[in-house]
Parts: C-alpha cells; structure tokens; sequence
C-alpha cells in the first residue's frame, strides 16, 4: 500500500509541474458497458459468473511530450459479480435483515464506485483519420452503495453493510484503442481496457475477495 500512496502521489505532482497550453490538454467523456467478476484466494468461495455494468464519466490527458500523456479523470461504475459460498457458518447483513449463509449458496454482489484512474497514455501518430493507443495505470474506487441479490432467500437489491463491501480498492488496469478524427482534436474514441483488484473488495468472512473487470471504451475526445 506504500507503494501504491507513493506512485499517487508522483503522479499528482507530475500533473501539477509540468507546464503545459491548450494544445497540451483533452477532455473527454464516455461511456463504457463492462463484465465484472470476483477472484478469491481461497476454496471456501468460489468466483461464480460475472455481472453487467457501465462505467460513465470523463478523462483528462495531459501530454509531457507529442504522444505520451499523463491520463485520469473520474466515472461512476458498477462492477461486482457471483460468489458460491463452499461452506456453513457466514452471513450477510443487509440494511434489512441478517441472512445465514450455508455451502452452495450463491450471491449476486453489486457495488456502486467512484472511480479514479490514474496513469500513461501512448499514441501513435495519425494514419490517414486514425491513431491507435495505449494505456496503463491503476483505478482508486471509493465506494457509495453496494446491492446483493439470491433468489432462494428472497434477496432482492437489498442494501450490503458496510461490514461486507470494502469502503475502496485499488486495480491496476491496462488496454488500448483507437482514435477516429472528426477534424481538429475531437475524434471519437473506441477501446478495450481490462483491469484487476490489488487489494480486496469485499469481505465475505474469510480470504481475500477481488474485482475484476473488462469494459469496452465508447466515448468523444475533444
């Protein structure tokens, strides 16, 4: 976690010495629809199929050089997904009830994030009306609402405690795309980018619970 407070914190600072013009900045905003999943580290939870979301929001690339730029922004996303429980003896705490858990139990899990990604950009130079790009970083998600759904037990977008979903988590993330020109600096913007947990998401009562997620990036860069 030093680590990663310490790499936040150049970044930041990069962003606020570098001096830079118009021509050194671009907005844009996007809407992304994504699969997300859970990952665990232990057998008594089983990741048990993804779950459908979006991520929407804006970024904002500032370039130190030609093609490369620092990147961040900030989106609202819903990302989650299935966790079988393999064992008796958990629970899960809704704003409405207490629930007892037991092995083949399944959960449907979906948090509401702020998220804020941090990182590099690549770009090629433009090909006829097309730049291909890069990029990588991690994602600082600070959690506002959590939902949890199972059918069996009449669970039905019932509120998750916050004893369950973590107040934030961080991934890293990495992908690519293209840029379409639209003339001048608006181009409209297609790509995929794939990210994973770094540090657990959810506490199912035991091991460490993940996110991770794949979007395909559809948005407009000014």
């Amino acid at each position: 976690m030093k680590i990663l407070t310490r790499f936040f914190i150049l970044i930041i600072a990069l962003f606020f010495t570098i001096k830079s013009s118009a021509q050194d900045m671009r907005f844009g905003v996007f809407a992304d629809p994504q699969l997300s999943w859970f990952t665990s580290d232990t057998r008594d939870f089983s990741p048990n199929g993804p779950v459908f979301g979006f991520n929407a929001g804006f970024s904002y690339d500032r370039y130190f050089a030609e093609r490369y730029a620092f990147t961040t922004g900030a989106s609202i996303t819903n990302i989650g997904g299935n966790l079988l429980y393999n064992v008796d003896d958990y629970s899960l705490s809704t704003r409405d009830e207490e629930y007892p858990i037991t092995s083949g139990t399944n959960l449907r899990i979906r948090g509401q994030y702020v998220n804020i990604p941090l990182g590099f950009k690549f770009k090629t130079n433009q090909i006829g009306y097309t730049t291909i790009y890069a990029q990588l970083g991690i994602n600082g998600y600070i959690k506002l609402k959590g939902f949890a759904w199972n059918e069996d037990m009449s669970i039905n977008r019932e509120v998750v405690e916050n004893s369950h979903l973590k107040f934030g988590f961080i991934s890293y993330m990495f992908g690519g795309g293209i840029e379409y020109s639209l003339g001048g600096p608006s181009a409209l913007q297609f790509g995929v980018i794939f990210s994973n947990g770094m540090t657990p998401a959810f506490d199912a009562g035991h091991g460490i619970i993940t996110i991770g997620n794949l979007a395909l990036r559809v948005g407009v860069v000014f």
